[in-house]
């Protein structure tokens, strides 16, 4: 008798960075679903050790006695454990996994765990500017990468409508300028710094895995080839024959939609012209009809 059992766990053989890291039931475990996966992991852990989670908030005056994990285990410390967490986890699932599609799982994760680190690492070089050795959580729980990510996405998406059909750069500008807004009518210069920084810092990490290839604030511009200066004809001069293969024009729907995906993996789907997305939607109805 054979007993089958809904839950199970397999490991993925795919090497492609688009692909899973395992599978859990009928789940792809991909970098971002891994790490809302984990972060639940620890809200349930809170319920039974809540003071393991003191050490694993960012506290500077413990990292500079050894406690350096916490400069990775910062985002699943749940100190702060609210409603908005789970706001935040749902953002990291929903948007992560839409730019992990993107670049895939591998630059993904180095995303998270770039944008983790230099932001522990900038926390605690300013609290020694500002405070010296403290000893206080600074750092605890996801919201600050979920907030990250967002703009991060936002960033990538600049055009994307969000609710209400507001374009996803006017909402991007709104929440830093309420941000900074807050800051500096509080005068909290430590927390203006740190943000600023901290997005300039997260934003050259997603540089560096191939975000943001569109923007053009952070350093590196498109630099323009020279134009190759045609000879001129003259007495004794031959036409030159350019050997083939030439590159061929696709000649069915797969290919033309193989061709159109590739472009949106390498530069987004804001890239594509209006004639290229109504060919993609028309190829798609058509192959989903064959």
């Amino acid at each position: 008798m054979r007993v089958s059992s809904r839950f199970s766990f397999s490991r993925s053989n795919d090497s492609s960075p688009h692909g899973h890291w395992f599978r859990v039931g009928t789940l792809e475990v991909t970098s971002s679903i891994l790490f809302v996966l984990v972060s639940g992991v620890f809200i349930l852990s809170y319920a039974f050790a809540g003071a393991l989670h003191r050490y694993l908030a960012l506290n500077p005056g413990q990292v500079l006695h050894g406690f350096v994990w916490q400069i990775l285990t910062w985002p699943f410390s749940q100190l702060g454990l609210s409603i908005w967490t789970l706001i935040a986890l749902a953002l990291i699932w929903v948007l992560g996994r839409e730019l992990e599609a993107d670049i895939g799982r591998f630059r993904f994760a180095r995303f998270l765990v770039g944008c983790t680190v230099v932001l522990a690492l900038l926390t605690v070089a300013l609290s020694l500017i500002f405070y010296g050795p403290i000893d206080a959580p600074l750092l605890a729980g996801p919201q600050l990468l979920q907030f990250v990510l967002l703009l991060v996405y936002i960033g990538q998406y600049p055009q994307r409508r969000f609710f209400f059909n507001i374009p996803g750069w006017v909402l991007g500008a709104a929440f830093v300028g309420i941000q900074v807004i807050v800051y500096l009518g509080s005068r909290y210069w430590f927390g203006l710094i740190q943000f600023v920084l901290g997005l300039i810092a997260c934003a050259l990490v997603a540089r560096s895995v191939g975000l943001l290839g569109e923007v053009r604030f952070l350093g590196q511009r498109r630099r323009r080839t020279p134009k190759a200066k045609r000879p001129r004809e003259g007495k004794g001069m031959t036409p030159t024959v350019v050997p083939g293969p030439w590159p061929k024009p696709p000649s069915n729907d797969q290919e033309a939609l193989d061709l159109l995906l590739d472009k949106i993996h390498a530069t987004g789907m804001d890239s594509l012209t209006a004639r290229e997305k109504k060919q993609l939607l028309v190829l798609r109805e058509r192959l989903r009809g064959q």
